[in-house]
């Protein structure tokens, strides 16, 4: 008897994806609640497949790791944007869409005759993500980020790498990839909201807003607890490093142990076995194990160095305590929590054949939230949208390819 397949949450919306690198995540995390999600790339590909690692270490525009994983589970076809006949096509698919999602630089899509208001017009209904570095407007709009810039204005950056080192950026996106999030929520708000109003909106999202709320938001909180008017604001934290977010060493690898809270601090001394002198007292003091990092990382050393990362995972567990193995890319796609909850799933790749891709990190149990399809192709679903859908021929559709309309 095979398992009856749930629909996903957003199943029957459809989107516009005009995302390249920055913000594709966030079309993912629709496509993955069900969503219809048609990728537009200009004629030959976007920028984002040429990010590298590539499948085989061999570049390729249908091999960059960045974007097949970023684009699963949508469609994809190319549309020249700059060109009069492009804006025309645009324009009508938007009449038959929910979302619309871009990442340009602020104004271009408006400059290009392609703004909210003009595309409103059209689909009064319509739910408008841009998806850029610092927002549409401020004095910060033209300003360039990267991965490192977002991460290093998040605040984030303090508590990276060794506390006696430099700050270290954190591998990947995180700066693109938390403005992605705040835009998806904002873009299931928007629509929940549309089910009572009829109305669309518009959504201005920033990496540099997203990643300081989502990244490192205590630095927020703490300004938030101790504002005072006409007070100076508190100055920034101390790279602190393992005294607050310690990792110890054991017998098949590390492991990272956070004991902020007293409940925490009192659940991982049952772990350890209650040692007497760290029953005194003044070791409940938060700030005290801080300023005794190097004792405390000399007691905790000697009991987990008798453990595997696995054991230790399970004491903490048992007692209320997080602590969490430090996997390498093998050890994580072999643990067992990974292989109980099915993580990677594998997929078909026209072009590099079957592979394993992760899934979404959550399962619900009402709707289907899954990786089904790998991502496109340049161009794979071209002749789908225009000619099944658009209704052009296949001589027109090889005059706007000849064009470089699509």
């Amino acid at each position: 008897m095979t398992e009856e397949k749930k629909e996903g949450a957003l199943s029957g919306y459809r989107v516009l994806d005009l995302t390249d690198g920055r913000g594709t995540y966030c079309t993912r995390l629709l496509a993955d609640m069900g969503a219809e999600v048609i990728k537009i790339e200009k004629p030959g590909g976007g920028s984002a497949r040429s990010i590298p690692p590539f499948a085989g270490n061999m570049p390729h525009k249908e091999k960059s790791l960045f974007f097949l994983y970023r684009n699963t589970n949508k469609k994809g076809i190319t549309l020249n944007l700059e060109n009069p006949d492009g804006k025309a096509i645009l324009k009508k698919l938007v009449t038959s869409v929910d979302v619309l999602v871009e990442s340009f630089d602020p104004g271009f899509m408006k400059d290009c005759g392609l703004g909210y208001e003009t595309l409103k017009a059209i689909n009064p209904g319509l739910v408008m993500a841009s998806i850029t570095g610092f927002g549409q407007d401020g004095p910060y709009k033209d300003w360039k980020g990267s991965n490192i810039v977002d991460f290093a204005l998040s605040g984030a950056m303090i508590g990276s790498g060794f506390g006696d080192g430099k700050p270290t950026a954190l591998p990947g996106s995180p700066g693109d990839d938390a403005a992605s999030v705040f835009a998806g929520v904002s873009i299931i708000t928007a629509l929940y909201v549309r089910g009572e109003s009829s109305e669309g909106q518009y959504i201005d999202a920033s990496a540099y807003k997203a990643s300081r709320h989502f990244l490192y938001p205590w630095g927020l909180v703490m300004w938030h607890s101790n504002y005072e008017p006409d007070k100076p604001l508190p100055g920034p934290e101390g790279r602190l490093g393992a005294a607050v977010y310690p990792v110890f060493p054991c017998k098949d690898g590390y492991i990272r142990v956070v004991a902020l809270t007293p409940r925490q601090w009192e659940a991982l001394l049952r772990v350890v076995g209650e040692p007497e002198v760290l029953c005194m007292d003044e070791w409940k003091e938060f700030y005290y194990r801080i300023g005794n990092a190097d004792v405390l990382f000399a007691l905790m050393t000697e009991f987990t160095a008798a453990y595997t990362m696995e054991e230790l995972t399970e004491m903490g567990h048992k007692e209320g305590v997080p602590i969490a193995p430090i996997y390498d890319t093998s050890g994580f796609a072999n643990s067992p929590q990974t292989k109980s909850r099915n993580f990677f799933v594998e997929l078909d790749h026209p072009v590099i054949g079957k592979y394993k891709c992760p899934s979404p990190p959550y399962k619900w149990s009402v709707s289907q939230c899954a990786v089904t399809l790998p991502a496109p192709c340049v161009g794979e679903h071209n002749e789908t949208i225009f000619c099944d859908e658009l209704g052009y021929s296949n001589i027109e559709l090889s005059a706007l390819r000849f064009a470089g309309v699509i």
